[in-house]
This record gives structure tokens, C-alpha cells and sequence, in this order.
């Protein structure tokens, strides 16, 4: 068994970064119109360039959505109802194996991944307390931040 610190994932919904790329892409060739000086060009130029890489990046992300697949298949709750895990069944393909994925819900979008286990393709769940909980034989403390990783 190992234990692994993970840290809460702070993005954004990926439809917001889209949005927001856009509209950078969009102003940054508006800005080419401005010819008044030479700085106000080179932010332009810097504007569409960045917002371009960012877009390739968020296009590259979008792909894996058809190549790995999560599939929600169990919500647990802690008996006083302060921690929320959702648990998805990942599958990458004819030459991978199924996997679970428990992703413990903060706040606004933000989460962690808590249990993260290959070659796996149900998830028993029993909460011991208000903060501990097993999974599929592995006992993890929520107050303590742990995670599982295999």
C-alpha cells in the first residue's frame, strides 16, 4: 500500500478556459488594428500568440475525453454529510484495464483525487467515522489528508 500526497486541482471548468482563450484570441487581433505605437503592436502580437499555444493546449486536453473515459458509478457521503467522494470506473482502451477513481468534492470546482487504484472495477466503501472511510481494503483519513495511489 502506498500513501501519496495529492493536492486539490484548482482549474476551472474547461469550458470557462475556453471562453476566456477565445475572447483573448478575439482581442488580440482586434489589437492589430491599433497601430498608434510599437508597444501597443508587440502586445498584440504577444496576446495572439499566447492565446493561440492556449487553445492548442486546451485542444490537446479535449482529445483525451475519446481516448480515456470516466464513468461515474458511486457518490458516498460522510455520516455528518461535510465530505462528498464521487467514485469513477476509467477505462483507456481494448489494451488497458478498468480502474477506479474516488474524487473527494471541495469548493466551487475544485477536487482531489483521494483513491486512485489500476486493475480495479468496483469500490466498497464503508466510512468508519465522520473523516475515515475503506476502500476496497485500504483505510484512508480525510482530516489527515491521505490518499491512494496504485
Amino acid at each position: 500500500m502506498s500513501l501519496v500526497f495529492s493536492d486539490w486541482s484548482v482549474a476551472p471548468p474547461v469550458y470557462i478556459l475556453w471562453i476566456f482563450t477565445l475572447v483573448a484570441l478575439i482581442l488580440g487581433l482586434f489589437g492589430f488594428e491599433d497601430e498608434t505605437n510599437k508597444r501597443s503592436r508587440l502586445r498584440s502580437l504577444f496576446t495572439f500568440i499566447f492565446s493561440s499555444l492556449l487553445l492548442l493546449i486546451l485542444f490537446l486536453v479535449a482529445l483525451r475525453v475519446f481516448f480515456v473515459s470516466e464513468e461515474l458509478f458511486k457518490t458516498t457521503r460522510s455520516p455528518n454529510n461535510n465530505y462528498k467522494i464521487e467514485f469513477y470506473l476509467t477505462n483507456g482502451g481494448a489494451t488497458t484495464s478498468f480502474g477506479v477513481l474516488g474524487k473527494l468534492d471541495g469548493p466551487l470546482w475544485f477536487e482531489k483525487t483521494v483513491y486512485d487504484d489500476y486493475r480495479m472495477d468496483h469500490a466498497d466503501v464503508k466510512w468508519i467515522n465522520n473523516h475515515t472511510f475503506s476502500i476496497n481494503n485500504h483505510i484512508l483519513d480525510l482530516k489527515k489528508g491521505e490518499t491512494y495511489s496504485e
